[in-house]
């Protein structure tokens, strides 16, 4: 088992714009999306504060102004910030008034779930900012459904008209975002590992087989196995196999393009996304025990996981 480059715990790119911006740019895409998404980091890339709750800020403000601009008539950066701070202001107690709008933008453009044909990449990162159910199902309990909260959007909503009303004059022009297009990160390994505090766990497709290939596309992340399988896997988080493969080779957790690594050890959901897996596994972790070495630990993992084959 190979050992990836030493990265910090709390890894300061873990939210960096430049991985948001890539995780909300599918292949697949409308061509008018990009620019969207360029335009919003670009108006929030002077508050950035790397917490996470920005990517859903991110996210809102790019649908919002793809929504305005879908239709070709006007670019994403001609959409003036005042205009945006009124659609984005509303009662604090309801939805916010851009969903319609967003909606009926991506229905017009192809992006809306069509029955049979699955869910468009763009149509499911908007369910995720307007989602008022959490990881509960509004038909999960026939007795006593779950109520609606609050979506992600609201809150985002609220921020974005904030930070708009108070928008420097003749900011947006000096205002920069990194150059990113939409691109499939693909990436070839000999062994793709799962890691969690305590287990490493080979990945392998829902039939069973060692996986070949892992691709990051937007939001997804998709394997494809030794016998051809290609699936979407719960396994994994396509921010955490963009971390993963920057730790491996040396990038920048948006980069794209195809790369092959030996091996590619991947941080569990259950962990934060900053998490190294060499640091935070208990048998991969540097021992501190004078006369235990790891190579012996990871040889007798590697024996125990060559018998489950």
């Amino acid at each position: 088992m190979s050992q990836t480059p030493a990265m910090s715990l709390v890894d300061p790119s873990a939210y960096a714009l430049d991985l948001e911006m890539s995780l909300l740019l599918p292949s697949s895409a409308s061509a008018s999306w990009s620019p969207a998404v360029h335009e919003a980091a670009r108006l929030i890339g002077r508050s950035w504060q790397q917490d996470g709750s920005e990517s859903t800020d991110l996210l809102t403000l790019a649908l919002l102004l793809f929504a305005r601009t879908y239709t070709g008539t006007r670019a994403p950066q001609d959409v003036p910030v005042a205009e945006l701070c009124e659609a984005l202001s509303g009662p604090a107690d309801r939805e916010p008034k851009i969903i319609a709008e967003i909606d009926q933008a991506l229905t017009e453009t192809g992006q809306r779930y069509a029955p049979g044909a699955g869910g468009a990449p763009l149509w499911e990162l908007f369910n995720t900012v307007r989602n008022q159910y959490g990881s509960a199902s509004a038909l999960g309990d026939d007795i006593e459904p779950p109520r609606p909260g609050p979506s992600p959007m609201r809150a985002a909503a609220a921020r974005l008209a904030r930070l708009l009303a108070d928008y420097p004059d003749g900011a947006r022009e000096e205002a920069t975002a990194p150059l990113l297009e939409p691109g499939i990160l693909t990436v070839k390994a000999n062994r793709f590992q799962i890691v969690r505090r305590n287990s490493v766990i080979p990945l392998r497709c829902p039939y069973g087989d060692d996986v070949a290939v892992v691709r990051v596309d937007g939001p997804q992340a998709i394997v494809e196995c030794v016998q051809g399988h290609t699936s979407a896997s719960r396994q994994l988080d396509a921010a955490r196999v963009r971390m993963a493969v920057a730790r491996t080779i040396g990038a920048r957790p948006s980069a794209s393009g195809s790369h092959l690594v030996p091996e590619l050890l991947i941080a569990s959901t259950a962990l934060a996304r900053h998490s190294d897996p060499v640091e935070v596994n208990v048998f991969l972790r540097t021992p501190t025990h004078p006369i235990v070495g790891r190579d012996d630990v990871l040889r007798k993992i590697n024996r125990i996981i060559d018998r489950r084959d």
